[in-house]
């Protein structure tokens, strides 16, 4: 009896040890050695602002960063049903990054970023629009957190 309470506790003792161990990604913004101080956005504004708004700016950063952002978007209907009406549509975003340091002018990044998606079609218009903006959400994040760490990979 005395021999399982000893395994038990010292079973929840390593628990409470390690929960504690401080453990945070070094990805974070915390940890950020970058701010993006400026940005030039062509093509779809709405797009790219979308982008730009992913990145704050961040006060004492080391390396203060200027932004050209090409946004792209095509929409394509990828099935249709058989009277022609579209049953599924695919959403293809683009970004053209340039990324340059602000004092310097010197290019530290040139890469495009592309990712798809898609979504089935509602009976409701606005149904299919709400699941389009939350598509084109999802992918703007997820290309966001793609530059964020392409950018604390070069600056580390």
């Amino acid at each position: 009896m005395l021999n399982k309470f000893i395994k038990i506790l010292t079973l929840l003792s390593l628990f409470f040890i390690f929960q504690g161990c401080g453990y945070q990604p070094l990805l974070s913004e915390k940890y950020q050695k970058f701010s993006v101080n400026n940005f030039n956005i062509e093509g779809d504004k709405k797009l790219g602002q979308s982008l730009a708004n992913s990145f704050s700016k961040i006060k004492n950063a080391e390396n203060n960063l200027f932004f050209i952002i090409n946004a792209k978007k095509e929409k394509k209907v990828s099935n249709r049903s058989s009277a022609g009406k579209p049953l599924e549509y695919n959403i293809l975003i683009n970004f053209n990054l340039i990324v340059k340091t602000e004092n310097s002018d010197l290019e530290v990044l040139n890469q495009n970023f592309s990712q798809n998606g898609t979504f089935k079609s509602s009976k409701l218009h606005i149904d299919t629009i709400n699941k389009e903006k939350k598509i084109v959400d999802n992918i703007v994040k997820n290309i966001a957190e793609r530059i964020s760490n392409r950018l604390n990979l070069i600056y580390k």
